[in-house]
């Protein structure tokens, strides 16, 4: 229960950093830089490979990367559901959805990949 609160705090505290980089900084994008900083990747590789060992960290690194590939699609999509529909909610639901979809394809893909190498 103590990591999960870590986890809530690194997570919450990154969003707010964000929030109030974007108020104060006249470069807006910048807000969107510190969006996507890791805090929440990095306590959870921290609190797994502290708690499971490196092969459990290991797992979550490499989870993280499915995860944070389809943060690339979730952006792309978000962005020109803006440019498209002018709605900033309907914009998000589409890329949590794009997000979701894409990492576990890519995650898909790299499994087939692997298996055909080691010759499954």
């Amino acid at each position: 229960m103590k990591m999960l609160f870590v986890k809530f705090l690194a997570g919450g505290a990154s969003v707010a950093l964000s929030y109030i980089v974007s108020v104060i900084i006249p470069w807006k994008e910048f807000g969107g830089i510190f969006a996507v900083f890791p805090a929440v990747f990095l306590i959870s590789l921290i609190m797994s490979g502290v708690q499971f060992g490196d092969k459990v960290a290991s797992h979550v690194s490499r989870g993280a990367v499915f995860g944070m590939t389809g943060v690339l699609f979730n952006i792309l999509a978000t962005w020109f559901m803006l440019i498209w529909t002018n709605d900033w909610i309907l914009s998000i639901i589409v890329g949590v959805i794009v997000w979701f979809l894409s990492a576990i394809i890519i995650f898909e893909i790299v499994e087939k990949i692997s298996h055909m190498k080691r010759g499954h």
